[in-house]
């Protein structure tokens, strides 16, 4: 059974690190927010899509406060592997969006392996995050916002498609959509 209940060895210790990294990188580039946020082109649907992918991490960060770590070792070891692993991975992700020049395709570093590692790395450390708490309804939360964030995806890659026309096309043969997955 899910467990809730506030207290300082919960979730949002492993939630805070990932909250400033992220704040971190993105405020070593000021025109980075804007870039991420625009929508120009998208259709009425696509936006829904976009603008829910990208509040539900808050929301799943924000629950972690009320959900705690599990007292399993092996599940909670498991489970700060898988964080620390997707941790990483957005860090460098991070690092070549923010070297990437403003109208550049990203196609360094982790997005030589996926065209999403953002989105995986953050997959990943939010499955860091319920493997290490146990939870299930954490867990079917995030299954849900994946699938918000792929229609999200979905959306990015037509505009980059207009916007980048065969460069983007060849990419898309050449690099999975996620890892190891087209």
């Amino acid at each position: 059974m899910a467990r809730f209940e506030l207290g300082l060895w919960n979730a949002w210790l492993l939630s805070l690190p990932f909250l400033l990294l992220m704040t971190f990188m993105v405020g070593l580039k000021k025109d980075l927010i804007k870039r991420m946020s625009d929508m120009t082109g998208y259709t009425a649907r696509e936006k829904f899509f976009t603008v829910s992918a990208s509040i539900s991490p808050y929301l799943f960060i924000v629950a972690t406060i009320w959900v705690p770590l599990i007292s399993l070792p092996s599940l909670l070891l498991c489970g700060l592997l898988t964080y620390f692993l997707g941790l990483a991975l957005c860090a460098a992700s991070l690092q070549v969006i923010i070297k990437t020049p403003p109208g550049e395709l990203f196609t360094a570093g982790p997005y030589r392996f996926s065209r999403n590692p953002m989105y995986v790395s953050a997959t990943i450390v939010f499955m860091g995050i319920c493997l290490a708490t146990g939870n299930l309804i954490l867990s079917c939360y995030l299954a849900l916002a994946v699938w918000l964030q792929h229609f999200m995806i979905l959306a990015e890659e037509r505009i980059c498609e207009e916007k980048f026309g065969w460069v983007f096309e060849d990419y898309l043969i050449k690099v999975p959509r996620y890892l190891f997955i087209v």
